[in-house]
């Protein structure tokens, strides 16, 4: 029997459907007949010549019609506009079209119009915000809100930023804000609450304790605090799961299927069910799971360095995979999926069949959406280059400084995080069809500091910075001003710090500021290296009239000219782990990645010869005759450089050690400080183990003494001859960074670089020589060249002599220098910036 009361709700119930039909009817009949009035203007204008009576028809629906109509018949205004030679209101309209449509190819076509019909040039940078606290967190829905660590709450618009004010009491967590409420656990974390925006109190309160990770998705939300996983919406909790996904992270929610989607610590995605939270299925793979993208009926993960596409609810198997080196960063763009590498390198994938549909070289370090099909690569030093849907280059920029968060984008903004107090606004629909200002004020300080009007040139470099604060060539042309003019010491190279540090991502500027710069400092040549911003301070070896280096993110060895600082060739390397191990000499390079060694005859363009390992690298030492290799698993290996052949492998130790060869003896040491001499030979230790009190970090050979460094700031020095002695001691004020020997005509010193940047000069029985008091040196090893020692200072390179400490040479590097290297009578030393410097002597 159906009750009075049932009666009503079921009344109730049938009416609501019927509104809810009769509103989408309704809506369905409005659009249409928007729809018919803008195929009726574009009729009376193309056939009738009706122009005034198409152009009302559009402005009804620019004003009536959904954002759709609006684009359209904003789109049809700026057409008739322009082929009537009205080019203000064409513009007018193109703007309003290109504000709102969200058709890629639409809105590049608009973009090139509205530029032709322009008469102004574009500001990048349209306001700059500076916020009281720093940033907590950000919620980005279809709208943004910032949490700041004071508790307060920002409401991100088109072009401003405004407070909330939310009801939420002191000393809340707030987890989540969405466009509809806030999501928040008490101050006692005893429970978890919801509270929709235009409500005074809570909405629903849930029994979920001590809440460490959460997660929501329009109606779908789930909660962790380290042994629960509780599913819930906005009415109640669906179900709630003990200890099975701890430590899982819940990546998204695979709407198809209706799962939640957690990257567990096994190495798979775990499908949960939002209605019983069961798990369905997963998808486990060989390595940790770095990326987890969702797309329509598609998951997209990078594992390892694969990228695998899954479509779920028809196969666990990929429906494809592509392999890339160390890739760090996977996101969807426009019809496609981009990959950036640790190398820079940027790959652009078809979705469908993961074909590769281009690649290019960047120095990005991160890569976000801008404008609609447009792509920002941003670097490390402030460079924004803005790419097309196919990677092609249509704009560039410098903010002098990286953006720390992803961008944040309104309904007609875009925002730039710098670090957690300051944002900046740009123009949303940049497309790089018309100059900017700065560009243009670029040019005529061009022209100004050609002609030398060094009075006129100065509030133009003041106003050019202010519209792009990393412009290299206002830098140049403020360096040259301050050189003109005898600005002082501090200045001129502050100027020319930051033009040379912002040429590295220009160019066709970095050339020609470069060759100034290097004038400028009295260096033989100031070169760009063409190697990736992840390799920092890269180390040098030379032979005959080519020095070589290292570029292990991009896994490449790269050949310089010595004279004058350009890449003479690059050779790939053999796919690389995260810490790969390397020695060289003039002419061979032995390079261990996992298993394998690799030797390189730098004489020949061969391919390198390869020895397997018994255990990973730990170090590798070369010598006239032999290539020796320690692994992390404790054993030693000999190589003959004649033949490249395995001599013999040892089991020396349990754990990695450190090791110097020399003549018919290794002397080696573990890192727990055992000691033991072993025959270069047979490769046998000797019976007499002596055990240091500390962990052994140096070992080097001065004539006939063996000295250890260790932890405890100490110097062991051993008989070479009879390891039974008892050592004797020196007690340094500083851990060791650095033990090297230095020749004085027959016999041997020791010189001591220490973590206080102080460097010693001991003889081989201990005798203390002079000490000489650096400063900023970035690895406090000095480069031995003859009787001097480079060393790197910072924004400069000092020689000290060997005899008495003094400093007898030095060399200004504004930007940092890395450790020195020395040949064929030139100075060469490389900055963080990727900058080769090279000074004669």
């Amino acid at each position: 029997m159906f009750t009075r009361q049932d009666t009503r709700i079921a009344k109730r119930k049938a009416f609501i459907a019927f509104l809810a039909v009769f509103c989408i009817c309704n809506a369905s009949a409005f659009a249409e007949k928007m729809n018919a009035l803008i195929q009726e203007a574009i009729y009376d204008f193309e056939m009738k010549g009706e122009t005034a009576e198409a152009i009302r028809l559009l402005e009804k629906v620019s004003t009536q019609g959904d954002k759709e109509d609006r684009e359209n018949a904003f789109f049809y205004l700026g057409k008739i506009k322009e082929l009537a030679s009205n080019r203000n209101s064409a513009n007018f309209y193109y703007q309003q079209s290109l504000n709102t449509t969200r058709d890629t190819d639409r809105a590049y076509w608009l973009s090139e119009r509205e530029a032709a019909t322009s008469n102004t040039n574009d500001v990048l940078i349209k306001n700059k915000f500076t916020l009281r606290s720093p940033i907590a967190k950000v919620f980005k829905n279809e709208a943004t809100y910032l949490l700041l660590q004071n508790g307060n709450i920002k409401k991100v618009l088109a072009d401003t930023i405004i407070d909330i004010r939310t009801g939420i009491p002191a000393r809340s967590d707030i987890l989540k804000i969405d466009d509809f409420g806030i999501w928040y656990q008490n101050a006692d974390k005893d429970s978890l609450l919801y509270k929709p925006h235009n409500t005074k109190y809570p909405s629903k309160k849930y029994p979920v304790v001590a809440t460490k990770e959460f997660f929501s998705k329009g109606d779908y939300a789930a909660a962790q605090n380290g042994h629960t996983l509780s599913l819930l919406n906005k009415k109640g909790i669906i179900a709630q799961v003990k200890e099975t996904f701890n430590g899982c992270h819940v990546e998204d929610f695979f709407e198809p299927t209706g799962h939640y989607v957690l990257n567990c610590t096994d190495n798979a995605l775990h499908f949960v069910s939002s209605a019983d939270g069961s798990e369905s299925f997963a998808l486990s793979q060989f390595d940790a799971i770095k990326n987890v993208i969702t797309d329509g009926n598609f998951i997209y993960l990078l594992s390892g360095n694969y990228l695998f596409c899954y479509q779920p609810r028809a196969s666990s198997s990929p429906l494809w995979r592509v392999l890339f080196s160390n890739a760090e960063v996977v996101i969807p763009f426009n019809k496609g999926i981009v990959v950036l590498e640790a190398s820079g390198r940027i790959t652009l994938i078809d979705k469908a069949s993961g074909m590769v549909k281009n690649t290019i070289r960047s120095d990005a370090s991160s890569i976000y959406p801008l404008a609609l099909g447009t792509l920002g690569l941003f670097s490390n030093e402030g460079d924004l280059i803005a790419v097309d849907t196919l990677l092609h280059p249509l704009w560039h920029f410098n903010f002098a400084r990286p953006i720390t968060a992803a961008p944040i984008h309104t309904e007609n903004g875009i925002f730039l995080v710098f670090d957690d107090t300051h944002l900046m606004s740009i123009a949303p629909h940049y497309y790089g069809k018309k100059a900017l200002q700065s560009d243009l004020l670029t040019l005529k300080a061009a022209v100004m500091a050609e002609a030398g009007a060094w009075d006129e040139i100065a509030p133009l470099l003041d106003s050019l910075l202010k519209l792009e604060p990393g412009n290299a060539e206002a830098w140049l042309y403020r360096a040259l001003l301050l050189e003109a003019t005898k600005g002082s010491e501090k200045d001129r190279q502050k100027a020319w710090s930051e033009a040379v540090r912002l040429s590295v991502s220009t160019s066709h500027t970095s050339s020609i500021i470069l060759g100034r710069y290097s004038k400028a400092i009295g260096a033989k040549f100031v070169s760009l290296l063409n190697i990736t911003p992840k390799t920092r301070y890269p180390q040098f070896f030379g032979h005959k009239k080519n020095i070589y280096t290292i570029d292990p993110a991009a896994e490449k060895l790269i050949c310089i000219n010595a004279d004058n600082g350009e890449q003479r060739w690059a050779r790939n390397l053999p796919r690389m782990t995260d810490s790969p191990v390397m020695n060289s000499d003039e002419n061979t390079l032995a390079i261990a990645s996992g298993f394998a060694l690799y030797i390189y005859d730098l004489d020949r363009d061969a391919t390198p010869q390869t020895l397997q390992l018994p255990g990973k690298a730990f170090s590798i030492q070369q010598t006239p005759s032999a290539i020796y290799i320690a692994t992390w698993n404790g054993f030693l290996l000999k190589v003959t450089r004649s033949e490249n052949r395995l001599a013999w492998s040892r089991k020396i130790y349990s754990s990695p050690f450190i090791f110097t060869p020399h003549e018919s003896t290794i002397y080696a040491a573990s890192l727990e400080g055992e000691i033991k001499y072993i025959g270069d030979n047979s490769g046998q230790a000797n019976e007499f183990s002596p055990r240091l009190p500390g962990s052994v970090s140096q070992v080097v050979k001065a004539d006939t003494t063996i000295v250890f460094a260790t932890d405890n700031n100490r110097l062991y020095l051993y008989s070479a001859g009879d390891i039974t002695k008892d050592p004797a001691q020196i007690l340094l004020e500083s851990p060791v960074l650095s033990l090297q020997v230095t020749r004085d005509h027959d016999s041997r010193n020791i010189l001591v670089g220490l973590a206080d940047q102080s460097f010693l000069l001991y003889s081989s029985s201990g005798t203390p020589l002079w000490k000489f008091q650096g400063k900023n040196s970035i690895f406090g090893k000095p480069y031995i060249e003859g009787n001097l020692a480079w060393i790197d200072q910072g924004n400069e390179v000092i020689a000290v002599s060997l005899k008495d400490g003094s400093v007898v040479h030095k060399f200004n590097t504004p930007g940092g220098a890395g450790t020195p290297f020395v040949m064929n009578k030139t100075l060469y030393s490389a900055s963080s910036k990727r900058l080769l410097y090279g000074f004669s002597l």
